[in-house]
């Protein structure tokens, strides 16, 4: 018996939000994350329910699941990393077009196929996953997809299956 809940990907159709396609300006945090700025009339109807959680598309090329922030400087923004600017070819300063849609997957987050099967197969290592706060389960997703080679997802799916039934949670030492 698998207690594990069943993948949902994030083939979302953008068509509905095409009205929403709008340019920004990338920027970029002395850290090194890179983001756009948002407006308040382009988050509403992704936040009117309590969610921060969306599904953002870059030029109509790359999609990633992300969640609306806030910082007094700022105002509300979504953050993304080198990878999916080296992916697009952009850097500080360079203009984007967004789209976006609400994030309706289960885990709110594309699941990797290996952790996936480890859940699938390991029932007490399933029962902890759905214990986790969705936020810690999105941080042990992000874990294993940091790995390129198959056998390290393998690995790395094996071992964060194994931490949580010891009662290990948290991603940020999950792997120490």
């Amino acid at each position: 018996m698998t207690y594990f809940k069943q993948k949902q990907t994030c083939a979302v159709t953008f068509e509905k939000y095409r009205y929403m396609a709008k340019q920004y300006t990338v920027e970029r945090f002395d850290g090194g994350m890179h983001f756009i700025a948002l407006d308040e009339a382009t988050i509403a109807p992704f936040t009117a329910n309590g969610n921060k959680r969306i599904i953002c598309k870059f030029n109509d090329a790359v999609s990633f699941h992300c969640a609306i922030l806030f910082k007094k400087d700022i105002g509300y923004y979504i953050h993304f990393g080198l990878t999916i600017c080296k992916q697009l070819g952009i850097k500080k300063g360079a203009i984007i077009t967004a789209t976006f849609s609400q994030d309706s997957t289960t885990y709110q987050f594309e699941i990797p196929e290996e952790l996936e099967e480890v859940l699938a197969t390991d029932y007490e290592a399933s029962k902890a996953f759905e214990a986790l706060t969705p936020g810690n389960q999105r941080g042990l997703m992000y874990l294993v997809t940091q790995v390129k080679s198959t056998d390290k997802l393998i690995e790395r799916a094996l071992t964060i299956a194994e931490k949580i039934k010891c009662g290990i949670t948290s991603p940020k030492i999950i792997l120490k």
